[in-house]
């Protein structure tokens, strides 16, 4: 963007402007509250006075010790990518723990708890992204990853780029594992049984199916021939149905998508 601004500026000397990186670190469902009162502001540029500019904007309700400032575009962009791939990285070695677990006697919740509590790993986060679920699903988290593994690409980095891939590859693994957990536990086969689907999203309070689990977990029931039902009163009827190519049906309420 930057590059473009300039080009049709003339020069950059002649443009009159600065492009400042400003990337946010809102979580899905708490935009609002997250920018009155955010852990942190990161501001990327290499020219001081755009920095403070921006820095005295967020100075009227951020005291400035969150606010984080950095010497380069890029630098304040690839902090963000590396956030995000971050947590997701921690879904996705808390999901593979939880393949181990089902495989011995151990309780993924107990592991989970217990690392929670260890400030070597997760800091000032707490046990946060530590919980094994069917998949990390959030949109920003999937997309993030690829972004930097395309990153890593560019520069020519292979080991790096097969790491982050690694990290995108457990989190579909642990939703086909579902897939077949849920099958294996109805004897083998689920064609022509009713599944129930109690929610479509990833998070709740949302109403965002992106990426969501719940529509792969779907897909897989269905390649099964199973007789999906879904209820998500968060989402559309026109969007589950626009999700899953009208092949569930979608319920009113939760009593109608359990009853046979």
């Amino acid at each position: 963007m930057e590059r473009i601004l300039l080009a049709h500026g003339g020069g950059e000397g002649d443009t009159g402007f600065q492009v400042v990186s400003n990337p946010e670190f809102f979580p899905e469902g708490t935009a609002v509250r997250d920018l009155l009162c955010p852990g942190c502001v990161l501001i990327g540029d290499h020219d001081r006075d755009a920095l403070r500019a921006l820095v005295d904007v967020y100075a009227h309700w951020v005291p400035e010790d969150r606010i984080v400032m950095t010497t380069s575009l890029y630098s304040a962009e690839l902090s963000k990518l590396t956030a995000n791939t971050f947590l997701a990285q921690r879904v996705s070695s808390a999901n593979a723990i939880s393949a181990l677990c089902e495989a011995t006697d151990a309780d993924v919740s107990d592991v989970s708890r217990a690392v929670g509590m260890d400030r070597r790993v997760v800091g000032g986060v707490g046990g946060a992204f530590l919980n094994a679920d069917v998949g990390f699903g959030r949109p920003r988290f999937h997309g993030d990853v690829l972004r930097l593994v395309y990153a890593c690409d560019c520069d020519d980095s292979p080991e790096s780029v097969e790491y982050w891939r690694q990290v995108v590859a457990v989190n579909e693994y642990q939703k086909s594992q579902f897939v077949r957990r849920v099958v294996s536990s109805m004897f083998g086969t689920v064609a022509g049984k009713k599944v129930t689907m109690l929610g479509f999203v990833f998070k709740k309070g949302i109403a965002d199916t992106r990426e969501s689990p719940a529509v792969d977990v779907c897909w897989g029931l269905l390649g099964d021939r199973a007789d999906a039902s879904v209820y998500d009163p968060a989402v559309s009827e026109k969007q589950i149905l626009r999700d899953t190519a009208a092949k569930v049906c979608v319920a009113r309420d939760a009593s109608c998508a359990c009853s046979v």
